[in-house]
């Protein structure tokens, strides 16, 4: 049999994140004589039993997800990590890889691994990246970040899994559902938080999450994200935030766009077509709220209470 190259290797590698199995190696004819002896030259690094990665590849997270999903395809990877790899915000970054594992499936032994075990698992929860890693389901993974994230930060992953597309309100609904039993009190936690969410549509970014959850917080009612309103001069839009009963909005202006002189000019034109018909539409940028937070949202609060409720007709 023809001696395998470390190009074979390389070739089976660079669509892998850097990593390679032993059982690759083997099916490429290298024994494992073979494949200690470039462990020992330093070619191949040991990541877990059965996966190596390319000297060369830096050691990262998906990485180490490749060489979980390459030496136990029984073992899904979850939480945080999950959260990260989909791209949700407010996710701790804490060096570890976490995955969910059936109660007897064969554990990966490593510092950076942490194993949660349950069979509460459906096949639904689990999705594959790269046709390497079975991770848990957006859905799933939003659900799971209860264990690991603040209240705030979990509800912040839900409007922007809602607001992005990666699942219904009726999915994550489901998905806790299925996982609330007596021995999993964060999946009712999780459905008392969906309870929880302001009326109208998602938050479009995470400080809108914050302030409205803020405000709310502060006793103000009535909140509604999203809330629709067809203006004359200017059309339909809508408001990131806003109090109806009271005819007051607030815009979060994070996005770049806000900043352009065109963008400008279309949120002063917006802004006087709404004070035509009564509303008074306020607006904060990231440097407010990012650096003199509590300051802006006292003020907003001042703003709210002198609002005069609309008087009920008829």
């Amino acid at each position: 049999m023809e001696r395998p190259t470390l190009a074979t290797m390389l070739d089976i590698a660079v669509h892998q994140h850097g990593v390679v199995s032993q059982e690759q190696l083997q099916a490429e004819g290298f024994s494992r004589d073979r494949i200690a002896g470039l462990v020992t030259a330093g070619v191949l690094i040991r990541v877990i039993d059965g996966a190596y990665r390319i000297a060369s590849h830096r050691d990262n997270e998906l990485a180490r997800c490749a060489s979980v999903g390459l030496a136990r395809p029984a073992l899904v990877v979850s939480g945080p990590t999950a959260a990260r790899l989909h791209g949700f915000r407010r996710v701790p970054g804490d060096g570890f890889v976490h995955v969910t594992a059936k109660p007897h499936a064969q554990p990966a032994r490593a510092a950076w691994i942490r194993t949660y075990r349950t069979a509460m698992i459906a096949d639904n929860d689990v999705v594959m990246r790269d046709h390497l890693i079975r991770l848990t389901s957006p859905a799933r993974t939003v659900l799971d970040m209860v264990r690991y994230a603040s209240e705030s930060a979990v509800l912040s992953m839900v409007e922007q899994g809602l607001d992005r597309e990666w699942f219904t309100e009726d999915e994550i609904r489901g998905t806790a559902e299925y996982a609330a039993t007596p021995g999993r009190p964060f999946a009712g936690r999780f459905l008392a938080l969906l309870d929880d969410r302001l009326g109208g549509g998602p938050a479009g970014s995470d400080w809108e999450s914050i302030v409205g959850d803020h405000l709310r917080g502060h006793g103000i009612t009535g909140i509604v994200r999203q809330f629709p309103l067809t203006v004359r001069g200017y059309g339909n839009l809508r408001f990131d935030l806003a109090v109806p009963a009271r005819r007051w909005a607030l815009e979060i202006d994070v996005h770049p766009s806000h900043y352009s002189r065109e963008g400008a000019a279309r949120d002063k034109l917006r802004d006087r077509c709404c004070a035509e018909i009564g509303w008074l539409v306020q607006r904060v940028g990231e440097p407010d709220l990012r650096h003199r937070l509590h300051p802006t949202l006292d003020s907003i609060e001042r703003t709210l209470a002198n609002r005069e409720p609309l008087r009920p007709t008829g």
